[in-house]
């Protein structure tokens, strides 16, 4: 195992890959070694009603992509069905566990007689774990690692270093996806950051703006919610925003702290508008090079500004979180930027029903205000953050959960 110091630096770069997902592999591969793993992966399931699949994302360097892509043509059904048993073995909390695959059947005889696990143990791969890195959308985001016979499932401190580690990948997944990962690897990232629907900025660690988006200009013309000190640096104007950033950007162990749901580390700086908010997430940059700078050191601010409207699947969010018809109107009223006082008099409701409506939702979709629920359901639509005329690469439409 690497000591402390290595561990720290692991997680760093880890946010990188938030800007510059070809990172990936090679962190996989630190990763896989810390605890000793033979590999890693991390993969989506595509659960389209016709081919429901895994879909390998990113993988280690040491796993050829022609025999993953076999493997999975071949076991696809076995690993679905696996798939399944891991997320419902995860428990609802934030908190992301690693489940080994002791769970997938009654005993090991069993588990390794399966063909699946011939055809790994050929390539010298004798166990398995997985955990679900985004306990909103469960299609997304899961994690897999791989280990020999003689290095067996982690325990102790190989238990105890990846559960360390795991919160960081989900967080700088996540924030990725709402960018990066929603544009073609082609695509040069500054070409694209203006035509996102969310603010971008990039800090240095004193705080000077190396490069901002049009919409975090817009944000700031419009919401004046940030200022420029004396000193060169970008402030919030509200203390309470302040003090919360500034938090954030003390120190990578700050963040990762909500697991499963890292949204829920957003800043929430309230707008005039009622009950509007822009939700501002921090990344740490550790050896960045995402604007021709190399090792550049600082910090990503994604700012969405939740009082403008959203096109969000509330089709599907209504059947992941089982709303009713009527929570379900409240939901795409709220997404369109309305007020409770605006979705009263379109229903023709009395504000104390819509009120109750808007308190259930928040409490099915586990946010606790209008803000992180917009957070949460645009999490569900990546592309919502991308102009049309933008070619993108984002997730496949999702018919059915699994």
């Amino acid at each position: 195992m690497q000591n402390l110091p290595d561990t720290q630096s692991l997680i760093l770069s880890i946010y990188d890959a938030a800007m510059e997902p070809e990172r990936w592999p090679d962190i996989l591969d630190k990763v896989a070694e810390l605890v000793d793993a033979r590999g890693a992966f991390v993969f989506d399931i595509s659960t389209s009603v016709h081919t429901p699949s895994v879909c390998a994302t990113y993988n280690t360097s040491n796993y050829e992509r022609v025999l993953v892509d076999e493997y999975l043509r071949l076991f696809n059904k076995q690993e679905l069905r696996d798939q399944r048993i891991f997320a419902e073995y995860s428990q609802l909390t934030d908190g992301i566990e690693l489940i080994p695959d002791t769970v997938l059947g009654p005993t090991r005889a069993v588990i390794d007689s399966r063909p699946n696990a011939k055809m790994m143990a050929n390539y010298g791969i004798s166990f398995r774990a997985g955990a679900l890195l985004n306990k909103d959308h469960l299609y997304s985001d899961r994690f897999a690692m791989q280990f020999s016979r003689r290095a067996g499932l982690p325990t102790g401190e190989r238990l105890q270093a990846i559960n360390t580690i795991m919160p960081h990948i989900a967080k700088a997944l996540d924030m990725g996806r709402q960018t990066t990962r929603v544009i073609g690897a082609e695509k040069a990232l500054l070409e694209t950051f203006n035509h996102f629907r969310i603010g971008i900025c990039i800090l240095s660690t004193n705080g000077g703006i190396v490069f901002k988006n049009v919409e975090f200009d817009r944000q700031l013309e419009v919401h004046t919610a940030f200022a420029l000190n004396a000193h060169g640096r970008l402030v919030a104007n509200d203390p309470k925003v302040r003090a919360e950033l500034d938090t954030l950007f003390s120190g990578v162990e700050q963040h990762g702290k909500f697991g499963g749901r890292p949204r829920k580390e957003a800043v929430l700086h309230p707008l005039r508008q009622d009950e509007a908010a822009l939700c501002i997430e921090v990344c740490p940059l550790f050896s960045g090079n995402i604007i021709g700078e190399t090792n550049l050191n600082g910090f990503v601010l994604f700012s969405l500004d939740t009082s403008q409207k959203y096109s969000v699947d509330t089709r599907y969010l209504a059947q992941v979180f089982s709303l009713t018809p009527s929570e379900e109107a409240v939901l795409a009223m709220i997404a369109d930027g309305m007020t409770n006082a605006q979705i009263s008099e379109q229903r023709n409701r009395s504000p104390e029903t819509i009120y109750t409506q808007v308190k259930t939702l928040l409490s099915k979709t586990m946010t606790q205000n209008r803000a992180q629920l917009i957070r949460m359901a645009t999490g569900f639509s990546p592309q919502v953050f991308v102009e049309s005329a933008i070619t993108i690469s984002g997730d496949e439409v999702v018919e059915t959960r699994i």
